[in-house]
């Protein structure tokens, strides 16, 4: 009985958590675009899914981490779940490539589309499945990366 109830005095703050991490997500943030990408860094790469999402919003990611909303914004840094981190044995401050196949088009065709970002922060907890496997940017980075909103 003592060790049933040990055992709950240390998952009560982690449900918690989890029940206020996925409130927040669901009533949180706005992310219009989205679209699948390659990442790669330190010779591994990992199917992604790549959203653009507003500064503002990144506080219901529950990041545990300061992301600098100038860079943020800028297009120069990248946040990215625990996931996709591990799949690149990346840690905040690294930089990951992120390569869009339908990224540009050219008079030739559609080329895929290479940038590179710091890692800003990385996502411990996230309320989906969907949130580990992504990799948040502005909205203007989105649309650089993915020739366009989709």
């Amino acid at each position: 009985m003592a060790l049933r109830m040990g055992i709950l005095q240390h998952l009560m703050p982690i449900a918690a958590a989890a029940f206020l991490q996925t409130a927040a997500f669901a009533n949180g943030p706005t992310v219009a675009l989205s679209s699948e990408a390659l990442a790669s860094a330190n010779n591994r790469s990992a199917s992604v899914l790549v959203r653009g999402i507003k500064v503002d919003d990144l506080r219901s990611l529950n990041i545990l981490t300061d992301v600098d909303p100038a860079t943020f914004t800028a297009g120069r840094s990248a946040v990215i779940g625990r996931q996709v981190a591990d799949a690149l044995a990346v840690i905040v401050g690294d930089q990951i490539r992120l390569i869009d196949p339908n990224g540009m088009t050219t008079p030739l065709g559609i080329a895929p589309q290479i940038m590179n970002y710091n890692v800003a922060a990385i996502i411990e907890m996230a309320p989906s499945t969907e949130a580990t496997i992504s990799i948040y940017v502005s909205p203007e980075a989105f649309e650089k990366l993915s020739g366009g909103a989709r």
